[in-house]
């Protein structure tokens, strides 16, 4: 088993998926690749023997709760594959990074909305005074069926930075006030919006990428001067948010006092965005006192001795996110399941942030 311990660390130690660039485009044509399509469903396309990886849930979901999601249901996933003959591919720490991006870009970690109340939020909030659906209301405004960003998020968080001051000012002439949005009103008009136009047919995308230059720009566009403090700082700020909500904030960033405004173009928004939102959200936010708990309680350290976790945590900290426990998970959960059943270990399941909880303890310090 000790073997075992010692694979299942190297995937992590390769390097975070956090870190990596993901693309759901790639993630799209992987998941019929790796043979998910054959039982799941994802962008209307795919089986129906298990539940649909596009499918809007009632709540706001994680990558760590996909990752558990995926760990409690793995025994009967693998006997599945075994009995249907399937043939499946490896999942290493990008591909399964991909994999999330086409997650995403289905909107899989997103709040639900709703398109009727979308609809009375776009009247309400004044958006269809200047913004027609199909046709031109305002010369200075495309009509929404023209809009081209509404099925990329991160496209959507840029837009909103862009067009929120010239909004306030078309605003300001007609003696109107300036609308703020909470997450919930934001995700319900996108609902609205992309049911009302073709975006409704087209194919969701979500690109980020990573770069070094990402600290640099947020100082030359501003940002730092207040996100220096610590408690606020774009990681903290941005990452326990969804996308849609991180786009309404910079859409309210227009109505607050003192703020410094600079233009962000879509490239160095996507460079900020997988910066700074994108390696807290699929990192997490467990903690890792109760991960050591986890730990324990799931009989991890059975075989992962040595030390507190020993080989899970020789990896450099960091490097364990959802998106890694799903590739690890993948890779050699079959050989760690003979294993355990050989040595009557029952198959660790867990409960809602458990695992986010375990991330965080595998994140820390070696005995920690």
């Amino acid at each position: 088993m000790r073997r075992i311990s010692l694979l299942f660390g190297m995937v992590a130690a390769t390097l975070s998926a956090a870190t990596l660039p993901m693309d759901s485009e790639r993630g799209d044509k992987l998941f019929q690749s790796q043979g998910c399509i054959q039982c799941h469903q994802l962008k209307g396309k795919g089986g129906i023997v298990a539940n649909d990886l596009g499918r809007v849930l009632d709540r706001a979901y994680s990558p760590a709760d996909l990752a558990s999601t995926m760990w409690n249901h793995a025994p009967q996933m693998w006997k599945a594959i075994r009995d249907r003959g399937l043939k499946v591919g490896d999942l290493d720490p990008q591909n399964s990074a991909d994999l999330f991006a086409s997650f995403y870009s289905a909107r899989y970690f997103d709040v639900p909305g709703d398109a009727g109340r979308g609809k009375f939020q776009f009247s309400e909030k004044n958006c269809e005074s200047c913004h027609g659906i199909s046709s031109p209301v305002n010369d200075k405004a495309k009509p929404v069926a023209k809009w081209t960003t509404l099925g990329d998020p991160v496209s959507v968080v840029g837009a909103m930075w862009v067009h929120s001051p010239d909004m306030k000012a078309e605003l300001q002439k007609r003696n109107k006030t300036f609308p703020t949005m909470t997450p919930q009103e934001l995700t319900d008009i996108l609902v609205y919006l992309r049911n009302a136009t073709p975006a409704k047919n087209s194919i969701s995308s979500f690109k980020i990428t990573t770069s070094a230059r990402a600290e640099q720009l947020a100082s030359q566009k501003g940002c730092v001067s207040c996100h220096k403090d610590p408690k606020v700082s774009l990681s903290k700020a941005a990452g326990p948010l969804t996308l849609t909500a991180v786009a309404a904030a910079m859409w309210n960033h227009v109505s607050m006092k003192g703020i410094q405004r600079s233009p962000i173009e879509p490239e160095e928004m996507r460079e900020l965005v997988g910066y700074y939102w994108a390696q807290q959200f699929f990192q997490g936010s467990g903690t890792a006192a109760r991960g050591k708990r986890v730990f324990a309680s799931k009989r991890c350290v059975s075989c992962h001795a040595g030390g507190g976790a020993g080989p899970v945590l020789a990896a450099k900290a960091g490097t364990w996110t959802g998106i890694t426990m799903v590739s690890g998970l993948w890779r050699h959960g079959p050989t760690m399941l003979s294993q355990m059943e050989k040595e009557h270990i029952p198959w660790p399941v867990f409960k809602a942030g458990e695992m986010d909880d375990l991330i965080a303890f595998m994140n820390s310090a070696p005995g920690k």
